[in-house]
């Protein structure tokens, strides 16, 4: 490839990422969970949305509707649908737009732990355009039921279960990832659920399957939840696909994460709703000061913290796949940000 054309295709890739066109707002509706998972890094300080959040939502996507032609509304938690009620208010006001609004293509999608997700919650979010789910599974019930666990200490897999498949049986326009954790101590207990797996939702093309090997994001039990190195989980992850798909690893319903993967926090046109109106850019760094980028308003303004929000999407100007794959990892301490930004207070 020549020069210009590298060049030409950079440029392409930069237009991309930065468009004015598209916009996704991930939403908490609630930071509250009715699971107590293992390795969770959530503190659930923060309950449910107020209000006059919800208002400044929905004043956020009437100023940017008009100028947009995609639109995505993804959901996250704590658990979403413990606050079902905001969801469908919010997604129906998308909806709303969208069918005023012919050039603006809108989607929503929800991050769930599934155990709320029944056959009319499923419908009644697919009538507002809720169609797309990343849902957990830790391993076959007994392995599952130990790191998955309601918040009264009760089991949730069969109900997860049940409820996938009544979403299975059904016509329903819906895509579902399974997101299957695996750790040491997990890993060679997997082949049960590989097997139902492959034989009740490989044969419905909406199912897909991400392999994803547990980390310790912060949770207060991290040192004694074993993990794998990077190494280590790169090769198990190969052994798991191999063991689902065969030869078939090209298959659509593999849900592998490309080298060339862009986190959405590297996206100037992402940003992170918490369910106290605090505007963040990742969904995992929940305590971390750098992520507190500004505050959403009532009439939908978006007050930004100066220097805040520039780190975040430094890797559009580099298209380094590393910081695009996760600017966190290399996210400038609180000082370093401060400084630079007195610097151009001084420069200017």
């Amino acid at each position: 490839m020549t020069t210009i054309e590298t060049v030409k295709q950079a440029n392409l890739l930069r237009a991309r990422l930065i468009s004015d066109k598209a916009f996704q707002l991930i939403i908490l509706p609630t930071e509250q969970c009715n699971f107590r998972c293992i390795y969770c890094y959530e503190d659930f300080s923060i309950g449910r949305m107020k209000p006059e959040v919800i208002s400044g939502i929905k004043a956020l996507l009437d100023k940017r509707s008009s100028k947009l032609n995609f639109l995505n509304l993804s959901w996250f938690g704590g658990e979403p649908l413990i606050a079902k009620d905001i969801v469908l208010e919010i997604s129906e006001y998308a909806t709303s737009l969208a069918a005023k609004n012919s050039h603006l293509q809108y989607s929503g999608s929800m991050t769930t732990n599934g155990y709320l997700l029944d056959i009319n919650t499923a419908s009644a979010l697919a009538n507002v355009g809720v169609t797309h789910y990343q849902i957990s599974l830790d391993g076959p019930k007994e392995i599952h039921d130990q790191s998955r666990i309601r918040a009264d200490g009760k089991s949730t897999f069969e109900q997860i279960w049940n409820n996938l498949l009544a979403i299975r049986d059904s016509s329903l326009p819906v895509a579902i990832l399974l997101r299957l954790h695996f750790n040491p101590d997990t890993f060679n207990f997997l082949d049960p659920l590989l097997e139902d797996i492959k034989r009740e939702f490989l044969p419905d093309s909406r199912f897909s399957i991400l392999f994803k090997g547990i980390e310790h994001l912060g949770g207060p039990n991290d040192s004694s939840i074993k993990v794998f190195s990077e190494t280590e989980k790169e090769a198990a992850n190969k052994i798991l696909q191999s063991k689902l798909f065969g030869d078939d690893l090209k298959s659509p319903q593999n849900n592998d994460v490309s080298p060339e993967y862009v986190c959405y926090a590297a996206r100037p046109n992402s940003l992170v709703i918490r369910a106290n109106g605090k505007v963040n850019k990742c969904t995992v760094a929940l305590t971390d000061e750098r992520n507190d980028v500004g505050t959403l308003q009532p009439d939908g303004q978006l007050k930004l913290i100066p220097g805040r929000f520039a780190p975040w999407v430094r890797g559009i100007e580099t298209l380094d796949f590393e910081t695009l794959g996760c600017p966190l990892v290399s996210l400038p301490s609180s000082d370093e940000i401060s400084a630079n930004l007195s610097r151009k207070s001084v420069a200017v």
